[in-house]
């Protein structure tokens, strides 16, 4: 027995299947994109031998300082200005006074970077502020 086919009986494909995942792919990335987090200050943290974890890290202030000197504020770490940061400080301290405040500084950054930071932080009215520093030697 043999089978003719008609060639008026053309197979298409069905497009809207595949439009649909084009769209669907397009607000994946789109949304992806958003959530990605870009790190602005590029920070090589220095090894201390006598380094440990703080008991409670939530709610810490950071500040870091790169080892151009740097500054960058907060979890979005943006970049700020010596007189942007002594603001940032004070509105934190006019917040909470019990402001802790984290300051993660590269390990090649001239102590002077490190010095303003704490100085700004001190005429701001913060009393506690640590060093984040990888425990251990290098």
């Amino acid at each position: 027995m043999k089978i003719k086919r008609n060639d008026a009986d053309d197979v298409q494909i069905d497009m809207s299947p595949m439009i649909d995942m084009v769209f669907l792919l397009l607000i994946f990335f789109l949304v992806a994109s958003q959530i990605v987090k870009v790190e602005k200050a590029k920070i090589d943290l220095p090894f201390a031998v006598h380094a440990a974890v703080p008991e409670d890290e939530t709610g810490r202030f950071l500040v870091s300082v790169d080892s151009e000197g740097d500054l960058f504020a907060g979890v979005e770490q943006q970049e700020v200005t010596l007189e942007e940061l002594k603001q940032i400080i004070q509105e934190q301290v006019n917040i909470d006074p019990e402001v802790r405040i984290v300051i993660r500084a590269d390990d090649e950054t001239k102590f002077e970077y490190s010095e303003e930071i704490l100085t700004a932080c001190g005429e701001m009215g913060a009393k506690d502020m640590i060093f984040a520093a990888f425990e251990g030697s290098q």
